[in-house]
C-alpha cells in the first residue's frame, strides 16, 4: 500500500503521518505545519487520530479552542485528513493493540514516514505492503533541517513573522524550543545551522556539544554497558605514589 521510498532528490515534499502526540501542543504544531506549509513535507492525519488529540488536549485548553484549532488545520491542508483504515488492515498492524489504527492510517495514507514520540509501540516491517519508517518528532525534524535546511529555515521565519505572540525572532524560538522538551533536541541541531546573529543563548543548546561546562562534567564518565578500568595493582600504585611525592619534594626545593 505504500508508496516508493523516499528521495530528498525527487521534487517532491515527503508524506508525513502525524500521531496526536507530535500535534498535541501548541508549539510543536506550530512548528510542523508551518513546516508542511512551506513544503517541507505533506502532512496527513485521520479523524481517530483529532479525536485523541482533542482528548489528551493541553491542560487549560477548552474544547471550543481545540474544535477551533482543528478545523483551521483541516482547512490549511485540505488533504490531510485519511479515510478511516479499514478494520482489516488495522488488524494486520504490529503495534500495540491502541495504536494499530495509527500505524494502519499511516500505510493506508501511502505516507513515507510515520513521525511520533511513543516509539516503543510502533514494529512495523522493513519491507512489504505494511513496510513504515518510523521516527520521533526531534528525528524527523533534524532529518528535514539536513535535508533542506534553507527551506526549514524559511518556513519557520514565516512562522515568527505572523505570530502575535513570543517568540517573535529565531533566536527566541530556539531557546524556547530548547528550555522545554518536546523540540529540544531539534532546538540544538537547528541553532548549529541558523547565522550566528540568530542562534539562541540558552546553556541547554551547548549541554551535549564537546568543549561546554555540561559537557565537561560529564566527559570521562563511562557510559552505560561501558566496563569500568581495572584499578591499578598495589604495586603500581605504591610506585606512582612514591614517584608522585619526590616529585613534589623536588618542587619545594626548588623554590
Amino acid at each position: 500500500m505504500t508508496e516508493s521510498a523516499y528521495s530528498p532528490n525527487s521534487g517532491m515534499p515527503e508524506r508525513a503521518f502525524l500521531d496526536a502526540n507530535v500535534i498535541r501542543g501548541q508549539q510543536t504544531t506550530d512548528v510542523l505545519l508551518s513546516l508542511a506549509d512551506n513544503d517541507v513535507f505533506e502532512p496527513r492525519w485521520t479523524q481517530h487520530v483529532m479525536d485523541e488529540m482533542r482528548r489528551n488536549r493541553p491542560p487549560g485548553l477548552s474544547e471550543k479552542a481545540i474544535d477551533r484549532r482543528i478545523g483551521m488545520m483541516n482547512g490549511a491542508f485540505e488533504d490531510a485528513m485519511t479515510e478511516t483504515p479499514p478494520q482489516e488492515l488495522q488488524d494486520q498492524m504490529q503495534a500495540d493493540p491502541k495504536d494499530k489504527h495509527v500505524l494502519a492510517g499511516a500505510v493506508h495514507s501511502e505516507s513515507q514516514v510515520l513521525v511520533t514520540d511513543n516509539l516503543k509501540d510502533f514494529h512495523p516491517p522493513s519491507t512489504g505492503p505494511n513496510a513504515m519508517r518510523v521516527e520521533g518528532l526531534n528525528q524527523f525534524l533534524n532529518r528535514k533541517l539536513d535535508e533542506d535546511p534553507q527551506r526549514v529555515q524559511q518556513g519557520l521565519q514565516k512562522m515568527l513573522d505572523r505570530s502575535r505572540r513570543e517568540p517573535k525572532t529565531m533566536s527566541a524560538l530556539i531557546d524556547n524550543m530548547a528550555e522545554g522538551q518536546q523540540l529540544r533536541g531539534f532546538a540544538q541541531q537547528l541553532n548549529t545551522v541558523v547565522p550566528p546573529e540568530q542562534r539562541g543563548t540558552s546553556p541547554v543548546l551547548t549541554a551535549n556539544q564537546r568543549g561546554s561546562a555540561q559537557y565537561a562534567a560529564f566527559e570521562g564518565v563511562p557510559g552505560p554497558g561501558t566496563p569500568k578500568a581495572p584499578d591499578a595493582a598495589p604495586e603500581a600504585r605504591k610506585a606512582g605514589d612514591s614517584k608522585s611525592a619526590e616529585r613534589a619534594k623536588g618542587a619545594e626545593q626548588d623554590k
